[in-house]
């Protein structure tokens, strides 16, 4: 899925050096010098170097850093979340030098909060006053500048929102982007039955799926999507099933699954998917449009934050599905399969 950037602030002098352009004027001087319209051409080329370079070279997200022990200063990230903007007005009047913002981390123990400083000097447009200030949901391109137990300082080049390209008119693109590319099962075409059927989430539902092996449910989901091909399990597999007869609302799109059977029946966590939760990175190596994750009983916010992690990187921007057991119950109960009617 391709995407655009709508720029509220960014560090042309970083930018440059991190994209190897040699220019040396700094925007505001090209304003000074030759006026708005060349203004907005340096910033609108200056956004276009930031897409080609994160998507040739894939940074990873903020979450997978601290899944993977790998936050050091020096590293950069992505990380698409909800921040708190303060400070602007008191850089203006003289009071501080540089305003302030933060993200509060959930899910990602040990670290719980994420700073930087950033200067009004970099700001992109009068709007940006307002999009960077409170409460804002948006995305940044930053570097690690330093790590404490609970705390990372980092450096900003980008701070954005993430927009759609496409110029359908109902295209959901910009509805997609702001849930973080997740679709609901409802969503999927093939499972479009349980739009219409309420069952509740009862914790009988979940006992009903404890017996089922995982093998009999990946082939009712097969059976279900109209998928002939239904491979063995075996221990290098990056997905459990791989389709293409999934559209999703009225879109063809390729996919791939992965299957969390009884054998673990208690709520997933990500000590359930390997180290540092390895099965979902071997799911995102599937060439799919769309990702699925299954399992029989509740699915933890660590695990959803990390499906969600893997579906934001820059380089690869892709949609995902989260079928836990209640789902996995109306599914399978509304299509009739595995003894469930």
């Amino acid at each position: 899925m391709d995407y655009s950037l709508s720029c509220w602030y960014l560090n042309a002098r970083r930018i440059r050096e991190l994209t190897g352009d040699m220019a040396t004027d700094h925007p505001k001087e090209v304003q000074k010098s030759h006026g708005q319209m060349a203004y907005l051409g340096e910033i609108s080329s200056l956004r276009r170097d930031v897409l080609r370079w994160l998507k040739k070279n894939n940074p990873p997200t903020f979450e997978m850093l601290v899944a993977e022990n790998k936050l050091a200063p020096g590293a950069f990230f992505t990380l698409h979340s909800s921040f708190y903007f303060k400070g602007l007005p008191d850089v203006t009047s003289g009071k501080q030098k540089m305003a302030h913002g933060y993200a509060k981390l959930k899910n990602l123990e040990p670290i719980k909060k994420l700073n930087f400083d950033f200067s009004p000097e970099h700001l992109t447009s009068n709007s940006s006053w307002v999009e960077l200030s409170g409460k804002k949901r948006k995305f940044i391109l930053a570097h690690i500048s330093e790590v404490n137990k609970t705390t990372v300082r980092c450096t900003p080049y980008v701070l954005a929102d993430v927009t759609g390209t496409s110029n359908e008119i109902f295209d959901n693109d910009t509805l997609l982007m702001s849930r973080y590319m997740e679709q609901f099962p409802s969503c999927i075409d093939q499972f479009s039955e349980i739009r219409e059927v309420k069952f509740g989430r009862r914790k009988a539902h979940l006992d009903a799926l404890r017996d089922i092996p995982e093998a009999d449910v990946k082939k009712a989901f097969a059976e279900i999507i109209n998928e002939p091909t239904v491979p063995k399990d075996w221990g290098g597999e990056q997905s459990d099933l791989f389709t293409t007869q999934i559209s999703v609302l009225g879109k063809q799109r390729s996919s791939a699954f992965a299957f969390k059977g009884p054998a673990k029946f208690h709520p997933m966590t990500m000590a359930d998917l390997g180290k540092n939760g390895d099965q979902i990175s071997r799911l995102y190596m599937e060439p799919a449009d769309v990702l699925i994750l299954q399992h029989c009983h509740e699915i933890t916010p660590p695990v959803r934050t990390m499906m969600r992690a893997f579906a934001n990187q820059a380089g690869n921007l892709r949609q995902y599905c989260i079928i836990d057991g209640y789902d996995t119950y109306r599914i399978l109960r509304t299509y009739k399969k595995c003894g469930l009617k």
